[in-house]
C-alpha cells in the first residue's frame, strides 16, 4: 500500500505544476498584447474617448507624412498663425525633418531698400585727341575760264493731283481660344450652411473642460455614408493622428475647417475639392466605443467650437 505521506507529496508537486502553469499562461498573455500600443482611453460623461496625441512643445520637427493642416489640428493652433510665424508661403508645404516654431510672435516683413543702378557714362575718344589744324591757300591765277551760260525761261506745266494714299490695314489674326479654369468660391463665414455629416444617434456632445470632448459622436451602422458638412477642400486624408483612426480635415475657407474621425474607409484625396453631401468615407468601428461611430469636430481659426451652433436642428 502507498503511505499517506507519499500521497500528499504527490499532490503537492501537482498543485506546484499547476501554479507554475498559470504563471506561464499569464506571461504568455502579457507578451502577446504588449505588441499593440492603442491609445489610452478614458470615460467621459459615460462614453469612452480616446485620448488623442497634441503637441504642446514650443517647437516640432515634422515627420513623412504630415501637413500643415494637421500639425496645426494637433496643437490647437491656426494654419495661418503657423504658416506666417514659420514664414511659410501659400500652398504650405513642408517636409520631413524641418523644424517648425509653434510658438512665439510673427516676424515683422523686412523692407529692403533697391539698390541704385549706376550707369557707366561712355567717352568718345576722337575729343578727346587733339585734331590738327590744317590751312588751304587760294590758289593765285584762276585756273579754268567758266563758260558762258544761257537763260532759258521754263513755261510753267499746270500742278499735277496727287490721290491720297489709301492706308494699309493690317490683317485681324484670330485670337486662339484661351480656357479659363474659375476658381472655387471660397464662401464666406455667414454663408456657410452646415449639414448633418451623418445619420444616426447622437451618443456625445462638446465639452468645454480640457479632457472633455471636443466635438461630437454620432453611433451608427459599419460602411454608412459620411458625407461632406459643407462645400470645400480636403487638406488632410489619412491615419497619421493619433486617436483619430482614419480622419479626413476639411478647409471650408480661412477660418473654419472640419474633421472626420473613426472612418472604415477614405474616398477622397488631398487637395480634392468636395461639394456638401459628397460621400466622402464610410462609418468605422474603430473609435473607442463598442460598435460603428463617427467623430465629428468643427474648429474655427484652429480652436474647437461646439458643432451644435452650427448644425441644423433635428
Amino acid at each position: 500500500m502507498v503511505s499517506n505521506s507519499l500521497l500528499s507529496n504527490v499532490r503537492r508537486c501537482n498543485q506546484w505544476h499547476r501554479i507554475a502553469f498559470y504563471l506561464l499562461l499569464v506571461q504568455l498573455v502579457g507578451c502577446a498584447s504588449g505588441n499593440h500600443s492603442p491609445a489610452p482611453v478614458t470615460s467621459v460623461q459615460g462614453y469612452k474617448v480616446e485620448l488623442r496625441s497634441h503637441i504642446k512643445t514650443p517647437t516640432y520637427r515634422v515627420n513623412k507624412g504630415e501637413t500643415l493642416y494637421a500639425i496645426a489640428w494637433r496643437s490647437n493652433q491656426d494654419f495661418k498663425f503657423l504658416a506666417a510665424l514659420n514664414q511659410i508661403p501659400d500652398p504650405y508645404q513642408i517636409y520631413p525633418g524641418q523644424v517648425l516654431k509653434l510658438q512665439g510672435k510673427i516676424p515683422a516683413p523686412v523692407y529692403k531698400k533697391p539698390t541704385p543702378v549706376k550707369v557707366a557714362k561712355t567717352t568718345n575718344s576722337n575729343s578727346n585727341k587733339n585734331t590738327a589744324k590744317t590751312s588751304i591757300k587760294a590758289p593765285s591765277k584762276q585756273l579754268v575760264t567758266p563758260a558762258k551760260t544761257k537763260t532759258v525761261i521754263a513755261k510753267a506745266s499746270p500742278p499735277v493731283q496727287h490721290k491720297a494714299p489709301t492706308k494699309y490695314k493690317a490683317p485681324v489674326k484670330a485670337k486662339p481660344a484661351v480656357r479659363v479654369v474659375k476658381p472655387k468660391v471660397v464662401v464666406s463665414n455667414n454663408k456657410l450652411k452646415w449639414s448633418w455629416p451623418a445619420s444616426g444617434k447622437l451618443i456625445s456632445t462638446y465639452s468645454t473642460s480640457k479632457s472633455g470632448n471636443q466635438g461630437v459622436n454620432i453611433a451608427g451602422s459599419l460602411g454608412r455614408n459620411i458625407i461632406a458638412a459643407e462645400n470645400g477642400r480636403v487638406v488632410y486624408s489619412g491615419n497619421g493622428l493619433r486617436g483619430y483612426g482614419n480622419l479626413i480635415i476639411i478647409k471650408h475657407n480661412d477660418d473654419y475647417l472640419s474633421a472626420y474621425a473613426y472612418n472604415q474607409k477614405l474616398l477622397v484625396k488631398e487637395q480634392q475639392w468636395v461639394k456638401a453631401g459628397q460621400k466622402i468615407a464610410t462609418m468605422g468601428n474603430n473609435g473607442p466605443n463598442s460598435g460603428a461611430e463617427l467623430y465629428f469636430e468643427i474648429r474655427y481659426r484652429g480652436k474647437p467650437v461646439n458643432p451644435m451652433r452650427y448644425l441644423p436642428k433635428r
